[in-house]
């Protein structure tokens, strides 16, 4: 498939200038995306983010020169983009467990992060169901929290504050303010995100034609083309809707004409009947035309 040949490339674009300047903006050029999309897409199939995949390339070969070359750690944080051997030393000690200068000593094991190959067949095991939705601007508002995908720690943090918002009364408090029963189910959404993994995730609604209070955070979603895949099924869960998610980026995003364009993600959810057991969810991704 074209999309794996062109991820590929800009591996090797990586690859050939861990030593220097690497451009995000370049990388998604070789790969013939947006940086925007490139980004997401490069964690839904890794796992991990594309700056933690390059500063771990960088410190794996780092650990190699230390202890293979006659070379000054100095020089060596210098070559691999850190401004002091300080940064150099703790960002070091985090990947390997020991320090540039325990590694010079010899007699220290090093932890390798390889070069990835991107080798993805497109199955089709599952069906993904979607469409395409063109909708106006329109404002969200609701409680948020700051969460990353380093270590996919947004797929146990998102969970944990949903829960939280519950038993806290905050979900509840929003419905009463909406005239909405309080079983109704706040949506969620993904916005701010930033390069080094960072986002924060709100639940809450649409704002409604009246002023919201000033304990609650707005965020405009601006007019969009937006593609929309349901989550439905009897076994539906947060681990599904995760599945889900990456199921979107491996599978219909590398197979379909559109790509990931700037700004938020949302999560809708909805009671599938009426003992409050079995729910729904749809994904809506702003996308555009490739």
């Amino acid at each position: 498939m074209e999309i794996i040949k062109d991820i590929n490339n800009a591996i090797e674009y990586i690859e050939d200038n861990l030593g220097s300047n690497i451009s995000i903006d370049e990388i998604a050029k070789v790969a013939f995306t947006s940086r925007y999309h490139f980004q997401r897409m490069f964690h839904a199939l890794t796992g991990v983010t594309l700056t933690e995949y390059i500063r771990n390339r960088r410190l794996t070969l780092a650990g190699e020169e230390l202890s293979s070359k006659d070379v000054k750690i100095i020089d060596v944080a210098a070559k691999y983009g850190y401004e002091s051997p300080d940064a150099f030393t703790k960002a070091f000690q985090r990947l390997h467990g020991s320090t540039p200068s325990m590694i010079k000593k010899g007699n220290t094991r090093l932890k390798s992060f390889p070069k990835l190959s991107f080798q993805i067949s497109i199955k089709g095991e599952c069906e993904i169901n979607y469409r395409i939705v063109k909708q106006d601007e329109f404002k969200f508002f609701g409680v948020d929290f700051l969460t990353t995908l380093i270590d996919n720690a947004l797929y146990k943090e998102i969970p944990e504050f949903c829960d939280k918002i519950w038993e806290d009364g905050t979900h509840l408090k929003i419905n009463e303010f909406l005239g909405y029963s309080k079983m109704n189910m706040l949506y969620g959404i993904h916005y701010d995100f930033k390069e080094d993994g960072s986002r924060k995730y709100m639940m809450g609604w649409k704002v409604p034609d009246k002023d919201i209070p000033n304990e609650y955070k707005m965020v405009n979603i601006p007019s969009c083309t937006w593609a929309v895949f349901d989550g439905r099924g009897d076994n539906l869960n947060t681990l599904a809707i995760a599945d889900l998610w990456r199921l979107i980026y491996s599978e219909w995003f590398p197979s379909s004409g559109f790509e990931q364009i700037e700004g938020p993600c949302i999560e809708k959810y909805f009671w599938d009947d009426d003992q409050y057991i079995n729910y729904s969810c749809e994904l809506w991704i702003p996308v555009k035309r490739k």
